[in-house]
């Protein structure tokens, strides 16, 4: 039996149910987009879920194909609820829209249709010439952010990137150049290490690394297997070889992003360590910022979260490639000799600025967390 009349409230309810289960492997599934499926079965009892499913790691399977299985038979009739339109060409796996039409769902509701040209429109489209009906644009906005690695990655060839700064009280992230310095506390800590979870990537600048000598792993009790790959802005390949980052590159991916100038020798004896050296052309001052996106985007990531330091976060703010800023404000003062964090911007290029939208605040012990989007 098919299901009963649609219901608007009903389908924002189970999509954002949806939305929900694909943020389980967020920041695993690069290079394709992490997509969270309901079938649900609309009967004049009530509606029960049958089924649901998220992209696997690693990209596959796909969320569709997970909620089927889950459902089996009683798919036949039911409503799909998808976070993305359905794939429609073949890859590794057959099409999600075609797994679609085979189960026999009566209908499928999606959030937004999905921008890869490979898809763009067809999975929709297959759908409808099995006779199946087709409700889209359920929570369009939440599903854009859920999506904004690969819609990213697809129409601006670049990832989503995600800058994080941990300020005190007047704007620094530090006592002076070369000096090492926590500026907030646990519960920051530990919100950090989610938001790495679910990141393809996580990326610093040599500097920090000579500082800090950090290891960029997420360190939270259960996620140990949730590591992003680790990426340094390293122009002239000088990191050390008995860094952590180094050490650890053949258990959690190390990419160093180096000029194409860098010298061979210590190319070769950094890829030696199992680090993976890749090399970009040099801008003003540096590493193109614009070509190392690019150069990730190639290569699959579609989500970078990028920690450190004054220099890189400056680069980002004035190129514009900041399109999300989570900023963690500690009471504690640096005073006038401080790092400041936006080089020579004040954080006004943030937070009073036209190009950013503080959408989210939250406390957290004695700090305050905000995240800002940039607008379009």
């Amino acid at each position: 039996m098919a299901d009963a009349a649609p219901d608007a409230g009903l389908d924002r309810r189970y999509m954002a149910a949806a939305l929900r289960l694909g943020r389980a492997n967020l920041g695993r599934t690069f290079p394709n987009p992490a997509v969270g499926a309901l079938i649900v079965r609309h009967e004049p009892s009530g509606p029960r879920i049958v089924g649901g499913g998220w992209t696997a790691a690693g990209g596959r399977p796909h969320a569709e194909v997970e909620a089927l299985a889950e459902a089996g038979e009683e798919a036949r009739g039911a409503t799909a609820y998808v976070t993305l339109e359905p794939c429609a060409h073949e890859g590794h796996t057959p099409p999600c829209a075609n797994a679609l039409v085979a189960a026999g769902v009566s209908r499928v509701v999606t959030a937004i249709a999905d921008p890869d040209p490979r898809v763009s429109g067809r999975g929709h489209a297959i759908l409808e010439a099995a006779g199946i009906a087709v409700t889209t644009g359920v929570l369009a906005a939440d599903a854009r952010l859920a999506h904004g690695g690969h819609i990213s990655r697809v129409t601006r060839g670049r990832p989503w990137v995600i800058l994080k700064l941990a300020v005190s009280a007047d704007g620094m992230i530090g006592r002076r150049e070369g000096e090492r310095m926590i500026i907030t506390g646990r519960p920051a800590f530990e919100r950090v290490q989610a938001i790495r979870s679910e990141c393809d990537a996580v990326m610093v600048g040599i500097g920090t690394v000579l500082v800090d000598d950090p290891r960029l792993t997420v360190r939270l009790p259960g996620a140990e297997a949730r590591d992003p790959i680790r990426i340094i802005l390293d122009t002239n390949a000088v990191i050390g070889l008995d860094t952590n980052l180094v050490k650890s590159a053949r258990e959690v991916p190390l990419w160093l992003m180096v000029s194409e100038t860098a010298e061979a020798e210590r190319v070769t004896l950094l890829e030696a360590s199992g680090a993976v050296v890749v090399r970009v052309r040099e801008g003003s001052g540096g590493l193109d910022i614009e070509a190392v996106f690019s150069a990730l985007a190639e290569r699959g990531l579609t989500r970078v979260l990028v920690e450190g330091g004054s220099r890189v976060a400056s680069s980002l703010i004035s190129a514009g490639l900041a399109d999300e800023v989570i900023l963690f404000r500690a009471p504690v003062v640096v005073g006038p000799d401080g790092v400041r964090a936006l080089g020579g911007h004040a954080l006004s290029a943030i937070e009073r600025s036209p190009r950013y939208q503080l959408v989210a605040e939250q406390p957290l012990g004695e700090e305050r967390m905000r995240r800002y989007l940039r607008t379009p």
